[in-house]
């Protein structure tokens, strides 16, 4: 007897997609986020580890977190993931770093092209989730966002892994007048929403998100929805509805589709045919402006360009800003800038009632983001053993780094002892150079194997209360004695803090 289990649909399309290259990639971030967000032990800093591995995942969040519709949270801008995390919140952060992952997804798919445009309208499905959400009694507009964001998960993932398939798709729609859950089933033996689903539990996103997903009756809703979760699925089905009713209609499709999505939801949520229209037009406006921020080009999406045609001169005034701020966010990505905001975040930390680990975490994002560096290590004095211990890392392998970091203060002839010793800053250019191999400590040569590095040690009262260290794999440290005086700068800061709290 053949006891051997035979793959369902479902089980080859996500066995398909793990062999594939960018897929896994995207997964194991995402799903690292999930548990960040969904563990009650978890810390700010395990959030931040996750998206600086990223680069330009962390700067398109950064400029993302300070578009518009976050600016309830304050003037003062968020520089830094930690303090993104610190004011915003886990549930907000996470939601606009996958958000974003949809367009770094993009970045080694063929048809390219056409996909970028389904990304966008994606994006625009999560702006009709958070403008919908009021009206439908969802009081999290960024819960909606995302919820609406991956509504149609299934289908836009379908269309990056499995194109030619999703072709197959739409012409048995048109051809032969299916639905697309039973001409996606005739294909793919899965409909889009089955996979979507299925994607979403693989990545562990929360029951709440799962729920909204999930497709409602195609019957009218006779009564809004019984409790938070309800009311989501309402949003992010309601936002896909009406994106639908607008993608490649003409003007009296669109009418009716209108219609019929006005008596399908206006008992369950607090709409007008002339709100839904309102609302189709100030999202793609929306969309405009926060895809500016992210130099993401939305010509590719056709739906937006049939939107946004004939912008009015508030209108345009807003992309144009929108434009001029990404043009900003530019600038600011530079090391220099980066430190310069990131000392004012710090600032702004010191005034509250801050806890020195915070300020650990901030100090080694601020260096790690300038990329002078590819690993960084704070170490803090631990007073039972008299040594410097590695309590935050940054980089590859940064759990085996921290641990790795245990600098005894009682006298050694090597470089780090002569940083702490001496409150001395020391660049050792080449570690491999004759002259410098024989005063580097034996537990880091076991442990990294690196060209160069920074000592930087936190010295308060001349004790050394830690150690900042940053290295370079392949290459010599080029800084500046401008940027050298900033990161400097930013260490004295961090030993301020330190002395304010001893």
């Amino acid at each position: 007897m053949n006891t051997e289990h035979q793959q369902t649909p479902l089980e080859k399309l996500m066995a398909e997609m793990a062999a594939g290259e960018d897929f896994p990639a995207l997964s194991r971030t995402i799903t690292e986020i999930n548990h960040a967000v969904g563990n009650d032990s978890s810390s700010a800093s395990q959030m931040t580890d996750i998206i600086l591995r990223d680069i330009s995942l962390t700067r398109k969040l950064l400029r993302l977190v300070n578009a518009a519709h976050f600016g309830s949270f304050g003037s003062q801008p968020i520089s830094t993931i930690s303090r993104a995390v610190y004011i915003l919140g886990f549930d907000a952060v996470r939601n606009a770093a996958v958000s974003l992952m949809l367009f770094e997804h993009l970045r080694n798919q063929s048809n390219v092209d056409i996909l970028r445009g389904e990304a966008i309208d994606s994006f625009y499905r999560g702006v009709l989730g958070r403008l919908l959400a009021s009206s439908s009694g969802v009081r999290d507009g960024e819960e909606a966002f995302i919820s609406a964001l991956f509504r149609d998960l299934g289908k836009l993932m379908a269309r990056f892994h499995f194109f030619a398939k999703t072709e197959q798709v739409n012409t048995l729609m048109a051809q032969e007048m299916l639905d697309e859950s039973t001409a996606s089933r005739q294909v793919l033996g899965v409909d889009y929403d089955e996979l979507g689903l299925a994607i979403a539990k693989h990545w562990h996103f929360p029951p709440n998100l799962l729920h909204a997903m999930a497709p409602l009756d195609a019957a009218p809703l006779k009564k809004p929805g019984a409790n938070d979760s309800d009311r989501l699925r309402i949003v992010a089905n309601m936002a896909r509805d009406l994106h639908r009713s607008f993608a490649g209609k003409s003007a009296k499709e669109q009418e009716q589709s209108i219609e019929n999505l006005f008596q399908r939801y206006h008992d369950a949520a607090q709409i007008t045919r002339e709100s839904l229209f309102e609302t189709a037009h100030k999202a793609a406006h929306t969309v405009k402006s926060e895809t500016a921020i992210l130099n993401v080009d939305i010509s590719k999406s056709a739906l937006m360009k049939q939107l946004l045609d004939g912008p009015t001169d508030e209108e345009d005034a807003e992309a144009s800003a929108a434009t001029a701020d990404a043009l900003a966010a530019d600038a600011e990505n530079d090391p220099t800038n980066v430190l310069a905001l990131g000392m004012q975040d710090m600032t702004q930390m010191m005034l509250g009632d801050y806890h020195l680990a915070d300020i650990f975490k901030l100090v080694a994002e601020l260096f790690y983001r300038t990329e002078l560096f590819d690993r960084v290590v704070i170490c803090v004095l631990d007073r039972v053993s008299q040594s410097l211990i590695g309590r935050v890392g940054l980089g590859q392998n940064a759990s085996h780094m921290r641990s790795a970091f245990r600098i005894p203060l009682s006298f050694s002839p090597d470089v780090f002892h002569a940083a702490i010793a001496n409150s001395q800053d020391i660049m050792i250019s080449d570690a491999s150079a004759d002259n410098i191999r024989s005063r580097i400590p034996e537990w880091h040569h076991r442990t990294l194997h690196v060209h160069s590095f920074l000592l930087l040690p936190i010295m308060v009262k001349d004790k050394p209360l830690g150690l900042i260290y940053a290295d370079r794999d392949m290459q010599p440290l080029q800084i500046s004695s401008q940027l050298l005086g900033l990161l400097k700068t930013t260490r004295n800061q961090a030993a301020l803090a330190l002395k304010l709290k001893l």
